[in-house]
């Protein structure tokens, strides 16, 4: 089946706020449900940083890969319709909100149908299929005793409010979002040492490990990776 967001969870709906202190200013913020009028914002800001930034996206290069970086961003515009991705935002009133970061979530349900991951590209087989075979690595139904659990596709801080713990405050916010859905365990494959690191603070446990070297043999290969990241992982957190 396909997860639908349940009429009895309001929406859009402000699932925390916050406040970080940077350059001697500090700002309230709130992380919320990714609206249809931030759509297209929220999806400029993935394109621009998540794929310059995230480790494998970035060593393989694919924004010289036209294909991939389009099979990219279709994944993210097809899951946002979901209405279950965040996003967080300067808590103002104004018209225009200041977009800080984006989580883009769905549901995985036992029920789906299991599709084998194929493409004709090969930049997006080795990206997409990193990431499908370390999230397959782990049975998450079987090892919570779930029928559902939410995933998310890439989450992104815009560099200027990087160093202000703003990626543990979205991923903190999936619990009440969790909790609302009736999802009982969020998981997710997190590419990047410093996303890893972020997830621990957070909560979040390690399922799965493979090094960028092991994946390497498997035809996944991502020319210099290990400068910034030794391996991928699968983290879960469960929700009490």
């Amino acid at each position: 089946m396909v997860y639908t967001r349940p009429a009895s969870v309001p929406y859009p709906t402000v699932w925390k706020r916050f406040t970080v202190r940077k350059g001697g200013v500090t700002s309230l913020l709130r992380i919320q449900d990714l609206t249809e009028d931030m759509h297209e914002p929220a999806l400029k800001l993935m394109a621009k940083y998540f794929t310059r930034d995230e480790p494998p996206c970035k060593y393989i290069g694919i924004q010289n890969h036209p294909v991939a970086l389009s099979e990219l961003e279709k994944l993210w515009r097809n899951t946002i319709k979901d209405n279950l991705s965040l996003v967080c935002i300067k808590d103002t009133d104004d018209e225009s909100p200041v977009i800080v970061g984006v989580n883009v979530l769905t549901v995985v349900c036992k029920e789906d149908k299991d599709v084998p991951f194929q493409t004709e590209d090969k930049v997006w087989a080795k990206l997409f299929g990193a990431v499908d075979l370390v999230s397959r690595s782990v049975n998450i139904f079987e090892r919570y005793g779930v029928d559902k659990y939410l995933t998310a596709y890439g989450l992104v801080v815009e560099p200027q409010w990087r160093g202000c713990g703003i990626g543990k405050e979205i991923l903190e916010a999936r619990i009440p979002l969790c909790k609302s859905l009736g999802v009982k365990v969020t998981a997710t494959v997190f590419t990047a040492g410093a996303s890893q690191a972020v997830a621990k603070k957070a909560g979040f446990i390690d399922l799965f490990e493979i090094t960028y070297e092991e994946l390497a043999k498997k035809g996944f290969i991502f020319p210099g990776v290990e400068k910034d990241t030794k391996s991928s992982k699968l983290m879960a957190l469960s929700i009490e």
